[in-house]
């Protein structure tokens, strides 16, 4: 009994044994037979072709170019078999070659610079197959993929361009790429498109799709092309230096020397008496974010200040971090004063200052503030024809609607308004309409004064007209020496002396507006 159970027992112990070592071997053969399937994988390299040979040959000596016509249609992975194989074309000579950094380097990286025009991508199998290999590849990244055309993207790079490809970075002529049988690689184009946005360097994923049965994906399914950018980044500047600012929400902005295909971020530090908090605050963060394909961007801030004298003003200073700029360079001007009125003795001009910001069409308007006064001048250059005044025909009506904006401001209401007539010193000529400068000054005011009152419904008891031909200078003649200005300068004080004022004066009592506009009754 004890002997037929320990028989038992052993031929039990050796039957599961066995039925291991078969499970065993089943498994390796298995493993042997997946490890011997073709395997495909991923790599750069560079092909020579014509294209290439052309490109290359803007940089290189010609000796090399010629040498390069040897090596048409020969793949090379990097560019130490390709200059390997450059060397013994060559023969041991003296070269500018590796004092250049040409096209090879940067594709063998598995970077393309933009004007290279086209990315040679290399797909590669372990083992040929009996037939046709069809091997989808699959895209992504942050650059901009454009259409798949085999017509416009060729392996030589792409047959032409178009204006509707500038908003893409690169295409593909196909997404497949085939292996023939027999054959143990194979490569694709990736067109690279050279377009004029700054735009930073940006990345293509690229990755081999699911294959059929008998084949499998290796280790390097995947990999990333860099496109390198070859525009400068723009410059920032502000263009406005200086202003006023009153109460209320107010902007500071900044623009583009050109359109960039990234955000640009330009980080706002300021300085002056002015305080954060106090007398200013930012609404949004201190960054000024200019989006991509636009040419400027606007950080919004407060002024504070309620019950600050007139003698009181402050001074807001803002500039830009310069070496804090994303996407940009700084310009020339990057740095804004600004002076803070006070509120509470000052004539509030908000209003106008305002609407002036807000329209393009008025930027030569020029607007000052007092302590009672408004002072709002008009280019003459924007009004007339020189020597002439006659309100130019293009102007009359956007100078007709800015001025009922400014009839219809509610700060401005009862005010006294005279309209002053000012010329440059250039004396007129002798056949021209007017005599001197005293008469085109004072018909210049009555012009534009005639409009207020006639089209736009001004009251006339509230206007009052005055021409000072040159006497009333903005801009002085002379320099802080007491000299005469000349050229530029002296051009620049002429353009802005000619100009027309509209002074605005907040009502005042019934006995002093009788002194200023005399009652007709009365005489």
């Amino acid at each position: 009994m004890f002997g037929e159970k320990k028989t038992k027992s052993k031929e039990a112990k050796w039957m599961v044994t066995f039925a291991d070592l078969i499970t065993l071997l089943f498994c390796f053969f298995v493993y042997l037979s997946l490890f011997n399937k073709p395997q495909v994988d991923l790599k750069t390299g560079f092909l020579v072709s014509d294209e290439t040979i052309i490109d290359l040959g803007e940089h290189l000596p010609n000796d090399i170019v010629s040498s390069l016509n040897a090596m048409k249609g020969l793949f090379f992975e990097n560019k130490e078999l390709f200059t390997e194989k450059l060397e013994t074309v060559l023969g041991p000579k003296p070269t500018s070659l590796y004092k250049i950094e040409i096209l090879i380097q940067s594709i063998a990286k598995g970077t393309v610079v933009e004007t290279a025009g086209i990315m040679k991508v290399k797909v590669l199998i372990n083992d040929p197959v009996e037939e046709d290999l069809e091997i989808p590849i699959f895209f992504a990244g942050n650059a901009r993929r454009g259409p798949t055309d085999s017509k416009l993207c060729t392996t030589e790079g792409l047959s032409s361009t178009n204006e509707e490809l500038q908003e893409f970075d690169y295409m593909l002529g196909s997404e497949v790429a085939m292996i023939k049988a027999g054959d143990t690689e194979t490569f694709f184009p990736l067109c690279v498109i050279d377009d004029d946005l700054f735009e930073g360097d940006e990345e293509i994923m690229v990755q081999i799709g699911k294959l059929r049965g008998d084949v499998e994906r290796g280790n390097f399914v995947s990999m990333t092309v860099v496109i390198v950018d070859d525009e400068q980044p723009p410059s920032v500047n502000f263009i406005i230096e200086r202003r006023d600012l009153y109460k209320g929400i107010s902007n500071v902005t900044a623009y583009l020397s050109h359109i960039s295909g990234i955000k640009t971020k330009i980080p706002i530090t300021f300085a002056g008496t002015a305080k954060h908090m106090e007398d200013f605050r930012f609404l949004d963060g201190n960054t000024i974010e200019i989006f991509p394909f636009t040419e400027k961007g606007t950080l919004e801030f407060e002024i504070l200040q309620e019950e600050v004298p007139f003698y009181a003003t402050r001074t807001l200073v803002l500039k830009m971090v310069e070496d804090a700029i994303i996407n940009g360079e700084a310009g020339k001007n990057t740095t804004q004063v600004n002076t803070i009125i006070g509120a509470q003795e000052m004539k509030d001009c908000s209003g106008i200052n305002r609407f002036l910001r807000e329209n393009t069409n008025f930027s030569t308007f020029e607007l000052n503030a007092s302590k009672s006064r408004c002072i709002l001048s008009l280019p003459s250059g924007f009004l007339f024809q020189s020597g002439g005044a006659q309100i130019s025909p293009e102007v009359v009506t956007q100078l007709r609607s800015f001025l009922n904006e400014i009839k219809n401001r509610y700060e401005l209401e009862g005010d006294a308004i005279r309209v002053d007539g000012h010329t440059d010193d250039l004396p007129l000529g002798k056949k021209g309409k007017y005599r001197n400068n005293w008469e085109l000054s004072i018909m210049r005011a009555t012009n534009v004064a005639t409009l207020m009152m006639e089209n736009v419904g001004f009251n006339p008891e509230r206007i009052a007209i005055s021409g000072y031909a040159d006497t009333q200078p903005k801009s002085p003649y002379l320099n802080k020496n007491g000299v005469r200005k000349s050229g530029k300068e002296l051009r620049e004080a002429r353009k802005a002396n000619r100009r027309v004022d509209l002074i605005f004066t907040r009502p005042v009592s019934k006995e002093r507006t009788r002194k200023f506009f005399p009652d007709p009754s009365a005489r």
